[in-house]
């Protein structure tokens, strides 16, 4: 798991310095459960600068100018979430303020934006978004780009070699007159992009899985109905829409040879599919969300305000998701949050689907599936954090507590119990609810950034792209 020596290739001057003359770390952090996704163990680690100098036991570390007791308290990598949506109805620059500020807080270090672009290349607008990012976020953050018009398939090696962006979406279950404007995908998009991306060295592509046209007709015959109830919506798309065009993309990146990430997973065949898919060697990756595991469409207090696409399953979907969480079949957990305006709750069908997740997602895990049904917390290190860099190929520089790995950690206390409440921008679907198991520190790249309940004011714009040419 974690080892105290160091290889010789990573003894820079700072490491040299400690091992012969004793230097001082600028962070140690002490008896803590220092937790990855191999194991466990109590101790604590050492950081210069940006990078972990030393993971281990708590006489192994050396001093530091500031030092910190855990007190027992869990210390595991940040979170990564590799999906989210922002600057969609904000300001993009208020977004990556406000939006991060609030990821600080939930134990994230770093994000991955799916952004969509309708103009012609995607190149001058990483440009743009990548330094509005970095003048404004207060963490690490990165992109996968939206396959929206024939010329993005086109231009993938391009994008790939000028941007390091390596990684594409497709969308299904989109109609052509959508309320969030998304040009929907077809198989010949899928096919032509995989074919593409399959000869980068990190390409990824991922695909929003519901058919298309069946949800298109369903839709129809519900509305006809005049129902606007959430569940209304869940049923206009039910769930084998979202099996059968899994498993028609896991036969496209079988025949392509191309690695493929289904997102927002909500049915519980999702995971299993994915099994059987890697068992015969296929390359595929099932992400879900926190909402998937700790909401239905079908819970009382909640109303078309709730609308996600795909939508809220009911609770048989949600306990059979949670056995691909538990098994490992899930490997990969993100948020979708994205903070649209206030939502007018008036017609269910032309509702923006999209909720907020940022600050909770780390105590929904917590209080859901580690304290109620025994997810232990390398499986959660495991789908959080070690899983979205693994799968995206950031791994070890993120998602580890190795030496000479970027010191992106979070502080947790397991113990705390606190209600949900939001007072950010976009639709929360978890107020009241009162979780067990919060962050109270998150560090990124050596940078305290949340600790006492405040946010570092200093650390916006400290962020960085991690997508970036020759990466």
């Amino acid at each position: 798991m974690f080892s105290t020596k160091l290889s010789w290739d990573y003894l820079d001057k700072n490491c040299y310095f400690y091992y012969y003359f004793r230097m001082k770390a600028d962070l140690v952090i002490r008896n803590a459960r220092v937790v990855d996704h191999a194991g466990e163990f109590f101790g604590g680690i050492a950081v210069n600068g940006e990078k972990i100098l030393l993971t281990g036991t708590n006489e192994a570390l050396p001093e530091g100018r500031r030092e910190i007791d855990a007190e027992g308290r869990c210390l595991m990598p940040g979170v990564i979430d590799p999906h989210c949506h922002l600057g969609v109805n904000y300001p993009y620059d208020e977004d990556m303020r406000s939006e991060s500020a609030h990821a600080a807080r939930g134990g994230l270090t770093t994000f991955f934006l799916y952004i969509r672009n309708k103009e012609p290349s995607y190149i001058p607008f990483y440009h743009d978004r990548r330094a509005v990012g970095e003048a404004n976020s207060c963490m690490d953050f990165g992109f996968h780009f939206g396959i929206q018009r024939e010329e993005h398939i086109h231009e993938i090696p391009k994008i790939a070699e000028e941007t390091g962006v390596q990684s594409f979406k497709l969308y299904f279950g989109y109609e052509a007159e959508n309320p969030i404007g998304i040009v929907p995908a077809t198989d010949g998009w899928v096919y032509a992009a995989m074919q593409r991306a399959a000869k980068l060295p990190r390409g990824k592509v991922s695909v929003h899985c519901e058919n298309t046209a069946i949800a298109t007709w369903l839709k129809k015959e519900l509305m006809a109905t005049g129902r606007q109830d959430l569940g209304a919506f869940t049923e206009s798309r039910p769930a084998f829409c979202e099996e059968e065009t899994i498993r028609r993309m896991i036969f496209l990146s079988e025949l392509t040879g191309c690695p493929l990430y289904i997102v927002h997973t909500t049915i519980g065949i999702g995971p299993v599919l994915g099994a059987e898919a890697r068992a015969r060697g296929v390359d595929v990756t099932i992400e879900t969300c926190p909402h998937y595991l700790t909401r239905t469409a079908y819970d009382k207090d909640l109303d078309m305000r709730a609308k996600i696409s795909p939508p809220l399953r009911d609770e048989k979907e949600k306990e059979m998701l949670w056995e691909g969480v538990l098994n490992g079949n899930v490997e990969s957990l993100g948020s979708d949050h994205v903070p649209f305006f206030p939502k007018k709750g008036e017609d269910l069908w032309k509702e923006k689907p999209g909720i907020v997740s940022f600050p909770w997602e780390l105590p929904l895990m917590l209080s859901e599936g580690v304290h109620r049904r025994g997810l232990s917390l390398s499986q959660l290190v495991a789908i959080n954090s070690y899983g979205p860099a693994k799968h995206f190929g950031f791994y070890p520089e993120k998602g580890s507590l190795n030496p000479g790995t970027d010191a992106d950690l979070v502080l947790v206390d397991l113990d705390e119990e606190r209600e949900v409440v939001h007072t950010g921008n976009g639709t929360c679907i978890y107020t009241g609810m009162n979780l067990k198991g919060w962050p109270v520190m998150t560090i990124s790249r050596g940078r305290i950034i949340y600790e006492n309940g405040q946010v570092d004011e200093d650390a916006f714009g400290q962020g960085l792209c991690v997508n970036r040419p020759g990466r």
